[in-house]
């Protein structure tokens, strides 16, 4: 009977992180279990260049040391020299990932379930096949909760004509005026004649592939930008609440990337904080980490609760990027703003509304 170090239970940004982080230097025999054919992903993951995303600087496909938040109306720029706003694609993470001395190896089964047997797990697959390992990492997590907001996006590359693009200039946020919804477009310039237009949604219920299609082709050609070429498509969910489980009382069982809390629910960006977490398991004695600090959960779930029962246009983002600059923006989508960030943050938001969600 063969016992393996650990057992990575999906092998998406977590699971993977945890091959390189964990176990890349070792020569440790780990199993990894994930149902779809990770070969046939590819998305983008976008953060601003941290202390801690430093060491991945290599695999970044592009930076962005300037960024607009804005409507058809006003339009926010915004700087940083020293922290630009990066995207690492999963192809790039994953390859990096699988590149270790470990010997890891992959079954395309779903885990059924596991339970601890003396000083090891045994690990049921939905084939009922048996497996055994000394550490459980489980990244399975709950994306959708009925009455919860999610962030949902659909998101298609193209090739335009030449010099259609400014590729120093990344727009964040574009917003839409949707009535009654928070909508808005997010495009990365690779460069002159290729980028990702995608559309993003704030809300808690998830529409057809043809919704947000036809709000980027509204986009495109609103920007003139009618002959262009689709190379790929990528759509996504991310929870915009608190999915994290219970920590186990068993030492040496892990919950990882939103199962284990990483996700920042405000914004919805968790690609750089679930690398994070895995970097302080590392270090750390303890089968769970704190990414976020009370504060930042603290003002997270009051700006949730606000986005929940109020309706926002975008309105509030673009009066918070026009309070902050550049490094102030930033190091708040990233979770580690001063005292000094936090009071222009509260200044810039609509001030009864938030009082009323202070006190729920």
């Amino acid at each position: 009977m063969k016992i393996y170090k650990a057992a990575i239970i999906g092998l998406g940004p977590s699971g993977l992180a945890v091959n390189k982080i964990l176990y890349g230097d070792s020569p440790d025999d780990v199993i990894a279990f994930e149902n779809e054919d990770i070969n046939k992903r590819d998305n983008y993951f976008g953060f601003w260049l941290t202390e801690w995303m430093k060491p991945f600087e290599n695999i970044i496909e592009k930076k962005w040391h300037q960024w607009t938040i804005g409507n058809k109306n006003i339009n926010i720029i915004h700087t940083s020299s020293d922290k630009p706003y990066c995207v690492i694609s999963f192809k790039k993470w994953k390859d990096f990932c699988l590149e270790t001395n470990s010997k890891l190896e992959i079954k395309n089964k779903k885990v059924a379930k596991y339970f601890p047997i003396k000083n090891y797990f045994k690990v049921i697959t939905d084939d009922n096949t048996e497996y055994y390992a000394e550490k459980i990492y489980d990244s399975r997590s709950t994306k959708e909760k009925k009455g919860e907001l999610l962030q949902h996006f659909y998101g298609i590359n193209i090739t335009v004509p030449d010099n259609t693009f400014n590729e120093n200039e990344l727009t964040l946020m574009y917003f839409t005026g949707e009535k009654n919804l928070l909508h808005f477009m997010y495009i990365l310039p690779f460069s002159h004649n290729k980028a990702l237009v995608e559309s993003t949604v704030f809300s808690k219920d998830i529409f057809n592939n043809s919704w947000y299609r036809e709000k980027i082709y509204k986009y495109l050609n609103q920007k003139n930008i009618v002959e262009f070429k689709e190379t790929s498509v990528e759509k996504g969910i991310i929870p915009m609440f608190i999915a994290a489980e219970k920590n186990p009382s068993n030492p040496n069982i892990f919950n990882i990337g939103i199962r284990g809390g990483a996700c920042k629910p405000s914004t919805g960006y968790a690609f750089a904080f679930l690398i994070k977490q895995i970097q302080l398991l590392k270090y750390s004695k303890k089968n769970s980490v704190n990414i976020h600090k009370y504060l930042e959960r603290k003002m997270d779930k009051i700006f949730i609760n606000f986005l929940k029962n109020n309706y926002e246009d975008g309105r509030s983002f673009i009066n918070l990027a026009s309070n902050l600059n550049g490094n102030e923006f930033q190091s708040f989508m990233m979770g580690y703003s001063n005292l000094f960030t936090k009071f222009k943050i509260i200044k810039s938001m609509p001030k009864l509304q938030f009082i009323k969600e202070l006190f729920k």
